[in-house]
Parts: structure tokens; C-alpha cells; sequence
């Protein structure tokens, strides 16, 4: 793990010891079995042409504040009304300035499926994850272990929550190759550098199986980079910042789940 990536890891793990003596693991894991209606995830970004999960985000370590007084429910409407196919809420509340709260608010408002997208290295959050009414998880390759992948893979498939998992470059489709997972975000953001190359998702989705949903993160700011990678076969996004920044997201929400691959 790069610099960056370590410092985020090793304060998320503090905070979990922390959350674990407030609400043991037992409890926590009673809470995320309990009954509740869940919202595939999948299949909404399937049933779209061109499927946008838009971003809860209040801020970030790359570009600081965004928007501190974010609300998310607001938020979680506008992107329903501007043709989301899905919703992301971060939840790290250090770096990124999110909460659980934020999820629960934003899945309140909307009836779109939730993604919790979060440093996830204890098999504790997966449960806090459940118990908050999420749809499905992020899960990075590039700071989890090979068997604590799929571990991680294997519990949130028993706790009902649908895994995205997220890969940087080759190493980490190797990495995720033997657990074949139906979703890969490919990150087009480099964490180490913080550098964005919005070309990187369509070279490497060539690497991941045929029948892949593969989701680009990162860089989304213009219809010109939807249509570069609607003409490489990928047709979902995670798009965070330039939601939160736009003026009218709704519109720009609209304009983007028209776009057609033709320049």
C-alpha cells in the first residue's frame, strides 16, 4: 500500500477497536441479520444504458471540502430525480467526512440500492454495513489479503450485501481473478499519486471476464468522458465530486444517462 492508503488503513482499524466496545461484534452481527428489505444492486446498473451510481461525498484527502453541510437526504433525491441508477455514500468520517448517518438518511429518501463506500478491513464493519441498511459494499483489493478478500466476498454474500470490488491495475485482477465477482469497479485514480487517467478503466476491463459489470470510478466530470467509456464497453460509473460541485445535478444527471457511444 502506498503512503496514503496505509495512514487511512491504520486509522480505520483504530476506529473499529473503538466502535467494537461500544457495540460488540455479537450484537452487531444480530443487527445485520435482522430481517430487511434489500435493493439489488446489480441489476439496477444493468437495467440502464448508461447507469450513474452518484456519490454521497462531503470531502476527500485529494480535494479537500467539498460540500461540509452536504444534505445527504437532499442530495439522495436529487440524484433519484436526475436518473440515478444507484446511490454511494462514503461513511469514513476522518479523511472523507461521512457518516452511517449519511447512509441511513440517503437510503431513507430514495428507493434506489445503497452501495457503503468505505476502507472495509474488519469483518466488524460488514456487519455495521447490514445493520445500516445497505445494499451492497465496497471492498478494495488493493489493501485487503487474498483470503481476506474472500472472506470478505463470502460474508457479505451471507449477509445479503452485493460486493464491489475495486481494482487499481493488473496485480489487483489477479488478485480478484479466482473469486470471479459479478461487480469490479476499476478506480482511474491513482492513490498513491493521486493522478486520474480516465483512459485506465477501458484498457484494463479488457483483463476481467466477459459478463464483468465493470463500474469506472473516478474522473467522471464531462459527457466526453461517459461517451469515451460507453465506446470501450462500460456503461456504469461512480461519480462523486462533480455531482456534489455541480450547480444542477439533476440536469447534468439527465444529459449524462443520455449519452449514446458515438462522437
Amino acid at each position: 500500500m502506498s503512503g496514503f492508503l496505509e495512514t487511512i488503513v491504520t486509522h480505520v482499524k483504530g476506529v473499529v477497536a473503538q466502535s467494537k466496545t461500544r457495540v460488540s461484534m455479537a450484537d452487531m452481527r444480530r443487527a445485520a441479520e435482522a430481517p430487511r428489505v434489500v435493493r439489488p444492486f446489480r441489476r439496477a446498473l444493468e437495467e440502464k444504458t448508461v447507469a450513474v451510481i452518484a456519490e454521497v461525498k462531503r470531502a476527500s484527502p485529494s480535494k479537500g471540502d467539498i460540500d461540509l453541510d452536504l444534505d445527504a437526504a437532499q442530495t439522495a433525491r436529487r440524484y433519484e430525480q436526475g436518473g440515478a441508477a444507484a446511490l454511494s455514500v462514503l461513511t469514513e468520517e476522518t479523511f472523507f467526512k461521512g457518516s452511517l448517518n449519511d447512509l441511513r438518511a440517503a437510503r431513507q429518501a430514495v428507493a434506489l440500492p445503497v452501495l457503503r463506500k468505505e476502507f472495509i478491513v474488519d469483518p466488524y464493519q460488514l456487519y455495521e454495513t447490514g445493520a445500516a441498511g445497505a445494499d451492497a459494499v465496497l471492498l478494495i483489493a488493493r489493501i485487503l489479503s487474498h483470503s481476506q478478500l474472500g472472506d470478505f466476498m463470502a460474508l457479505a454474500s451471507e449477509l445479503r450485501l452485493e460486493a464491489l470490488v475495486e481494482v487499481f491495475d493488473e496485480a489487483d485482477i489477479e488478485k480478484v481473478a479466482p473469486f470471479a465477482p459479478p461487480l469490479v469497479g476499476i478506480n482511474n485514480r491513482n492513490l498513491k499519486s493521486f493522478e486520474t487517467d480516465t483512459t485506465r478503466a477501458g484498457r484494463l476491463s479488457g483483463h476481467l471476464p466477459s459478463g464483468t459489470t465493470v463500474v469506472a470510478a473516478s474522473g467522471i466530470k464531462e459527457t466526453e468522458d461517459i461517451r469515451r467509456h460507453l465506446n470501450t464497453g462500460i456503461s456504469s460509473f461512480l461519480v462523486g465530486e462533480s455531482l456534489v460541485r455541480a450547480e444542477d445535478s439533476v440536469g447534468l444527471l439527465r444529459s449524462w444517462c443520455n449519452v449514446n457511444g458515438e462522437w
